[in-house]
């Protein structure tokens, strides 16, 4: 039976109602909450923002803000939970693509992890916003799927320039081949050499990288039967109101949903 016609029906009929005022911007929200609802929408998204290590405090909500909104423009549902016991319950073969906002270290237990891994071999989706590259360390699988491990990153949040790879992908056709934006710039330790790069950071313009010449900060890949995109912009909430990330994280839903095949 779908997800969301049960928690309508049950104790998450008033968060429907209330949550984008009430909890949307607290740093401990509802362990279990619609970001958007519509009975005509026939896919489900699940956005998790668990956080064992560092909370983003600008990030987090302003994902949620903005994953909502983009659940109203492309017509599909948000469910969004930060909890570990919640996640534990939810089926994953409910959700089109589930996206890691900002989450950090051990979020999931051995069974969630089981059954992430089969959702995904089973043609699941993944889209991995900032902190989802600081988060599973010790899940070698996770490694793979999402690319890359955080490693570190220079103080502050410097504006830097990135190169567009190819300003005809579909991912990127709606970028200059060069701009510049503030964030939070993280370094990596790759995981997995098939990842697709989009997008690359260019450590001359600004201190404190650490991976040289190649730096992707985007990219996407096939891996284990399904489909992840993964991008390292978003620590600030200003990120989120960026008309050129928007389109991004908008063309990463679709491709992570199913939608299109780049």
């Amino acid at each position: 039976m779908p997800i969301f016609p049960i928690l309508l029906r049950t104790r998450f009929l008033p968060l429907f109602f209330g949550v984008l005022s009430a909890t949307l911007f607290a740093q401990k929200p509802a362990v279990l909450d619609t970001l958007n609802y519509n009975v005509k929408y026939p896919t489900a998204i699940l956005v998790v923002s668990i956080t064992e290590g560092f909370y983003h405090k600008e990030a987090i909500p302003a994902g949620k803000l903005l994953l909502a909104q983009l659940g109203r423009q492309e017509g599909f549902n948000v469910l969004h939970t930060n909890s570990k016991l919640e996640v534990a319950k939810l089926d994953f073969q409910q959700f089109a693509s589930v996206v890691f906002l900002c989450t950090t270290l051990d979020i999931f237990n051995a069974p969630t992890q089981d059954r992430f891994e089969r959702y995904i071999k089973n043609g699941g989706g993944y889209l991995g916003i900032h902190a989802a590259a600081d988060t599973e360390y010790k899940w070698p699988w996770y490694g793979q799927l999402v690319g890359g491990y955080f490693t570190s990153h220079p103080p502050g949040a410097p504006k830097a320039t990135i190169t567009t790879l190819s300003t005809t992908n579909y991912f990127t056709n709606h970028l200059e081949s060069q701009w510049t934006i503030a964030d939070e710039w993280y370094n990596y330790d790759f995981k997995n050499p098939q990842l697709i790069p989009l997008l690359n950071l260019e450590e001359s313009s600004y201190q404190g990288g650490t991976n040289g010449a190649k730096h992707p900060i985007s990219w996407y890949h096939y891996y284990d039967g399904g489909r992840s995109f993964y991008t390292g912009l978003g620590h600030l909430e200003a990120t989120y109101k960026d008309s050129r990330f928007v389109a991004l994280l908008t063309k990463g839903l679709r491709f992570t949903t199913g939608q299109v095949q780049p």
